[in-house]
């Protein structure tokens, strides 16, 4: 563009500038194109391998794939995870691997079964995680969980999970309610147990899905309702009689959940998003007899949470 303007203001002639278009714009686009491919590459270069998820979250009742462990007071449960991507490609079996670890806790104003400091800090639980990407957008991930007790409320439990995740948003995009993003998690105790019926480790199976029911099309305020929906299974003596009996059924939870990423916010602060959710849940009547004698419990959860 610069040489173009040039010639026309020295006012040469036409054959001149002609010849002098037909040699210089060739080469300005391809310069354009490199420069192009070139910050492409930079980027790709600059783009970190790092990223993670902080999240705050406050419930009026925390129950532990049904297992009731505070419905008091005030409860806040402020999470972290850290992920490093070792590989990523658009071909072949595996196609992302990616290592992370994390720490939850539970916080509690009723310092639930505290023996000791800190009181309030009932629960924090450790876990390292590897995921691996598969074909069809699905994705294993494998934990591992230390369910620690600060306050000395209980001993320290260890857990492996196995868990499938399918985004379906491709499969599924011309359904209504979709995507339904399933899901499968197989939890085995590898010491101690959540059963207080039974002092043995067992082993659960959670499965769920959340149905995508509405999204608002701003892009400021790209609010979304869901309706999460999930079943607590036992394969073995996760949920049992007093008598040691094994209970396949454990509970299901079902309700709503609204989410809307402050997407006006500058991207140097993350992708940082604010949540609401209500949902009811139903006991088979061995875990309603743990409960207080609930067969049914509602939660409320309120999140703040940025991802980077």
């Amino acid at each position: 563009m610069t040489t173009r303007s040039s010639f026309v203001r020295s006012q040469v002639g036409l054959a001149a500038f002609l010849l002098a278009l037909g040699a210089t714009a060739p080469a300005a686009a391809q310069t354009t194109t490199a420069v192009v491919v070139e910050e492409e590459e930079v980027e790709e270069e600059d783009a970190s391998r790092w990223s993670g998820a902080v999240q705050f979250d406050f419930t009026n009742a925390y129950y532990f794939r049904g297992y009731l462990n505070e419905r008091a007071d005030f409860i806040w449960q402020p999470w972290a995870e850290l992920y490093l991507n070792l590989f990523s490609s658009d071909d072949g079996f595996i196609r992302d691997v990616t290592v992370g670890f994390g720490v939850w806790n539970s916080v509690h104003e009723n310092k639930t079964f505290a023996t000791h400091s800190p009181e309030a800090l009932y629960e924090t639980d450790w876990y390292p995680m590897v995921a691996v990407g598969l074909p069809g957008d699905v994705t294993f991930t494998t934990y591992y969980y230390w369910y620690t007790s600060p306050n000395g409320a209980f001993d320290t439990v260890q857990e492996v999970d196995f868990r499938f995740d399918w985004d379906d948003t491709e499969f599924t995009k011309d359904l209504p309610l979709a995507p339904f993003n399933p899901y499968i998690n197989w939890a085995v105790e590898t010491d101690r147990t959540s059963n207080v019926n039974n002092g043995s480790p067992g082993a659960g199976l959670q499965m769920g899905f959340e149905p995508l029911l509405f999204e608002l099309d701003n892009e400021d305020f790209p609010l979304a309702f869901t309706a999460p929906v999930e079943l607590g299974l036992s394969v073995d003596d996760y949920y049992t009689s007093p008598g040691g009996q094994n209970k396949a059924f454990g509970y299901i939870s079902y309700g709503v959940a609204a989410n809307l990423p402050l997407a006006f916010l500058d991207a140097s602060w993350g992708d940082v998003s604010v949540g609401v959710s209500g949902k009811g849940m139903h006991f088979d009547h061995v875990l309603a007899n743990i409960n207080h004698g609930d067969d049914n419990y509602g939660v409320v959860m309120g999140s703040l949470g940025v991802e980077f």
